[in-house]
């Protein structure tokens, strides 16, 4: 799933994916802007836009389901660290 979020952010398109909120939640597919990963005490986040909720998110990375690329592109609103 990495690989494919690195593609779609170097290509600049959106990511559809399917992600468990910590209470066990799942909104089903949700389009992102791709942007970074980071690691806080030793726990994996990706970092993207959220275009529904229009903001930015932090996706625990292990909670993420499934990812899928889109055919949308987006203009970048920050860097994208890929």
């Amino acid at each position: 799933m990495k690989n494919i979020i690195i593609e779609a952010g170097r290509n600049l398109k959106t990511i559809l994916i399917d992600y468990t909120e910590k209470d066990g939640s799942n909104e089903g597919w949700r389009e992102v802007e791709p942007y970074s990963f980071r690691e806080k005490n030793g726990v994996y986040f990706f970092y993207g836009f959220d275009i529904k909720k229009n903001g930015i998110r932090g996706f625990l990375f292990d909670s993420i389901n499934d990812v899928q690329i889109t055919e949308n592109s987006f203009k970048p609103r920050w860097e994208v660290e890929f």
